[in-house]
């Protein structure tokens, strides 16, 4: 009978050394799993995603911010669509300004507030005009198609999951139209959300804070 028992209890130490056994390799497979989450591709990626926002001249900026002024939401919009997309018409009028030689961007409301969900998570309703520079009839938004300024772009260098869900990254500005690449001067810190939109997983903005880097000569 003892022989018994203390076989059972032995058996009992082998199955309680395998389950502590396969808990601590899943907890190294967790850590290294989490270690590899952002590939190469991934902090590509997320580089691209934020470079929407700086190549519009939006470097130091939060979801909070937008959101308190919606026209800085609508000049993004705008900007977005005019760089990256052709979802625009250009004609030689906008409101009651014409020209001959210049031309005017036109775009249908619904794809500012398509843009502003897309990045920054939010169901953009306050249509409005945005100073002297974008104007808006109830039906159309109209801008100059101009080039504008040099702006740079983000190299993402790290990615951390934060334990609000958030993502902590950290990169460096670069002008494409001077430069290659990113110097490995850290000036870009931003926070953003997994996201899904439209069936595809991105993020959407929570914040961004670029220090200035002169423009390369």
């Amino acid at each position: 009978m003892k022989k018994t028992v203390k076989m059972k209890r032995k058996a009992e130490k082998i199955i309680l050394s395998s389950v502590l056994a396969g808990t601590l390799a899943a907890g190294i497979a967790l850590q290294e799993a989490s270690a590899e989450e952002f590939t190469g591709t991934q902090l590509k990626k997320i580089g691209v995603f934020l470079s929407n926002f700086t190549e519009c001249s939006f470097t130091s900026i939060s979801r909070g911010n937008f959101i308190d002024h919606p026209g800085e939401m609508v000049k993004f919009a705008m900007c977005h669509n005019w760089i990256n997309t052709k979802r625009y018409r250009l004609t030689k009028k906008c409101g009651k300004e014409s020209s001959k030689y210049n031309n005017f961007v036109q775009l249908d409301p619904k794809y500012v507030a398509e843009t502003v969900k897309k990045y920054l998570d939010y169901d953009f309703r306050e249509h409005q005009g945005y100073g002297d520079y974008i104007t808006y009839d109830g039906h159309t938004y109209c801008m100059p198609a101009a080039s504008g300024e040099q702006t740079p772009h983000v190299k993402a260098v790290s990615a951390q999951m934060m334990d609000d869900g958030t993502i902590l990254v950290r990169g460096s500005s670069y002008y494409p139209d001077a430069e290659t690449y990113a110097d490995d001067n850290i000036n870009v810190k931003a926070v953003i959300r997994p996201y899904v939109w439209n069936g595809n997983s991105t993020w959407s903005l929570v914040k961004l804070e670029m220090e200035e880097k002169p423009f390369p000569h």
